[in-house]
């Protein structure tokens, strides 16, 4: 799909669509009237963040943001620093520079601070590109002022929506196959083997993978593109590993000579899992296992076998997996203690925590729920992007202030 620039969009007429929010902020005698306004090519579309229409974009153009009422409040007046991020759909937030670094799977870049000095009128433009690695659905993009302390904060809405036409399929069938059996369910671990015939022959077609939430993904890994045969034939593969989201999956092959353009689709689908043995593990801070992001969560592992290698993984809303380092139960009891830190670039939502004992073979699972943080990204910590620290001699990475003290029972007691 062609980018569109700013003057193609007014001169064939496109609507430009404007979205005004204001946040009004206290700064000694003053209020802010700090506002953001955000121009897309594709008109509205509803806004499930705010139940109300927003402007609409197409993965691979661009929008333009225009903040506005940013200016240093005490003498002497002037430009302002303002610091810009993007909270996603699912909640994960990211500054401007950090999102456009996102690979579609792992989505853990450090979020490096991402400001921009407005001009004497407390104005500044920004043109924002939406890449393929950005999911379908509603954004916020929030302009902090950093000279008020914040004072001139304003929040703004857009929407990524599904755009482009199929396109011409001439006479091109795509297949979709498991160990050389048609199929249209496979599960993290497999290998997806696609086929294609009725290219012409010769020309370069170019596959990518569209994940459930519309994130684009290319393959094969480091290829993207593959030359058919003399007679139009094709044939690649893609391996679904546990860190790919679980749900509907769209293969696309594009004949970059022809135009052709055909599709397959599978559901994927995770490997069932089924605890066993008399291990426990448990999720004992925070109060009642939920936490908004840049929390820790404090879990504890009792019954594994004394001094036996415990895996670890964590299992995420979308169903994709991230495994920690492994961890080791004590010598004596069988016993562990891990914290895990869960910033801002993971997803709110309902999370599992998956524990193995290397030996006994034993697995079990604990639950908790990340909810989205009311901090600021202001100042990133770059490490841990998510810690893990087994080590009762040393500090945890991160402090954890414990909200009630004086009450010793507040987060239950794991050995009970």
């Amino acid at each position: 799909m062609k980018r569109l620039s700013l003057r193609l969009w007014f001169a064939v007429g496109l609507s430009t669509v404007l979205v005004l929010t204001f946040a009004i902020f206290s700064y000694g005698t003053s209020a802010s009237r700090a506002r953001i306004e955000i121009f897309t090519p594709q008109g509205l579309a509803p806004c499930a963040t705010i139940g109300a229409p927003a402007p609409a974009i197409f993965q691979t153009q661009t929008l333009l943001a225009r903040f506005d009422y940013y200016r240093v409040l005490d003498p002497p007046f002037g430009p302002e620093p303002v610091e810009v991020d993007i909270t996603f759909p699912d909640g994960r937030i990211f500054t401007v520079t950090a999102a456009q670094l996102l690979d579609g799977v792992i989505d853990m870049p450090t979020n490096v601070q991402f400001a921009r000095f407005t001009n004497q009128a407390g104005q500044l433009s920004l043109n924002l590109t939406v890449p393929g690695t950005w999911p379908y659905g509603c954004y916020q993009l929030t302009g902090r002022g950093l000279s008020s302390g914040g004072a001139n904060t304003a929040s703004a809405f857009f929407v990524v929506i599904p755009g482009g036409q199929p396109g011409p399929n001439g006479n091109v069938i795509l297949r979709a196959t498991l160990n050389g059996q048609d199929t249209n369910i496979i599960q993290q671990g497999q290998i997806l083997e696609i086929d294609g015939r009725g290219f012409i022959g010769g020309e370069p077609v170019s596959f990518w993978l569209t994940a459930p939430d519309g994130t684009v993904i290319d393959f094969p890994p480091g290829q993207q593109v593959v030359q058919a045969s003399f007679n139009g034939a094709v044939s690649t593969s893609f391996q679904f590993e546990g860190k790919n989201p679980v749900g509907r999956y769209t293969v696309t092959a594009l004949g970059n000579t022809s135009g052709f353009r055909a599709f397959a689709h599978v559901e994927l689908r995770s490997r069932p899992v089924t605890q066993r043995g008399p291990a426990r593990l448990s999720v004992v801070v925070p109060a009642g296992a939920t936490a908004p992001q840049r929390s820790i969560f404090y879990a504890n592992g009792d019954l594994f076998f004394p001094g036996e290698r415990v895996d670890l993984w964590l299992t995420m809303p979308d169903g994709a997996v991230r495994g920690f380092p492994s961890t080791f139960a004590d010598p004596v009891a069988g016993q562990f203690m891990v914290e895990l830190f869960l910033d801002e670039r993971l997803p709110v939502g309902f999370y599992q925590l998956t524990a193995q004992g290397a030996v006994s073979q034993q697995l079990v699972i604990a639950t908790f729920t990340v909810t989205q943080t009311t901090d600021t990204i202001a100042n990133p910590q770059p490490v841990p992007q998510i810690g893990l620290d087994n080590n009762p001699t040393t500090p945890p990475d991160r402090s954890f202030i414990d909200p009630n003290p004086a009450d010793s029972n507040e987060y239950g007691n794991p050995d009970e």
